[in-house]
């Protein structure tokens, strides 16, 4: 599983700036610009459900399902690759 974060300011071009993979022994590995990878890294979502907030390594198929969400803004965005 893959994700890219991504983000486009006015007439400029998308960019990709961290991009996120779930490796089969359930790592993350993020790869990218240095602020970009720092985000996505120290980065914990809330799962409603649960009441709690879960970073990727508590829970790296959740973060995976919630990120797209909590990151999204205007200008930036996680897009799921895969």
């Amino acid at each position: 599983m893959r994700l890219e974060l991504r983000e486009r300011f006015g007439d400029r071009p998308v960019r990709t700036l961290a991009t996120a993979s779930l490796a089969a022994d359930g790592t993350v590995e993020i790869t990218g610009e240095p602020t970009s990878v720092d985000l996505l890294a120290n980065y914990r979502v809330h799962d409603v459900p649960g009441d709690r907030w879960v970073s990727k390594e508590e829970d790296p198929a959740l973060w995976f399902e919630l990120i797209p969400r909590h990151i999204a803004s205007p200008y930036r965005w996680a897009e799921r690759l895969d």
